[in-house]
């Protein structure tokens, strides 16, 4: 099993984290995918990171497609269910941060083509920009409400929203429209003492 993968990705994350969980702590094979890395070309026609190889050799792109097979092959009670047990909850949860995620990647890709003069004050700029600020202000309030789990095994909602905090603190870290997310930071510090997220740290 191979996971082709980059040291910065908030999709790749997502996708080692869930492994890790689920028992599958392979170390992953660094590509670029800027480069047009023939590795990644040959297993994924889009050349997007994470893409899993599978024992098999069947490459499976895509971070929530590869939680999805996680789930099959390696399902409740012999692992770790990643949805819990309200997974619609779960997943309406994730979602959100998903969102942001997409939103902090493309700005961030955006920027690598132009600049960020050039692109931030945009419509597009700033609808993202708000799509980040908004989003994670409404993680963090259901966070206070309603904590995620973070003591025992970490579902997908808390495994995105951590990514994500973690992404924009990576990426962002110093831009004054962010929220402030004192419960998300601490639930961040938290799940950094598991291998999983800690190991996993974008860098």
């Amino acid at each position: 099993m191979q996971l082709l993968a980059n040291t910065t990705s908030p999709w790749v994350r997502i996708a080692r984290i869930a492994m890790i969980e689920k028992g599958l702590d392979i170390e992953p094979t660094i590509v670029d995918p800027w480069a047009d890395d023939p590795r990644l070309r040959e297993a994924n026609a889009a050349t997007r990171v994470p893409t899993l190889i599978t024992d098999d050799g069947t490459p499976l792109p895509e971070s929530l497609l590869i939680v999805q097979w996680l789930e099959r092959e390696r399902p409740p009670p012999d692992y770790p269910s990643l949805l819990g047990a309200d997974a619609l909850t779960t997943l309406s949860r994730a979602g959100i941060a998903l969102g942001v995620i997409d939103a902090a990647v493309h700005t961030i890709i955006t920027r690598k083509v132009t600049a960020p003069v050039l692109f931030d004050e945009t419509p597009v700029g700033l609808r993202r920009r708000r799509t980040m600020a908004e989003g994670m202000a409404r993680i963090e309030g259901i966070a206070a409400r309603t904590p995620f789990a973070g003591h025992g095994i970490p579902t997908l909602d808390a495994i995105c929203a951590v990514v994500a905090l973690d992404y924009l603190r990576f990426r962002f870290a110093d831009a004054p429209w962010m929220p402030a997310m004192p419960t998300l930071d601490t639930l961040s510090r938290r799940l950094r003492e598991r291998p999983s997220f800690g190991k996993t740290m974008p860098h």
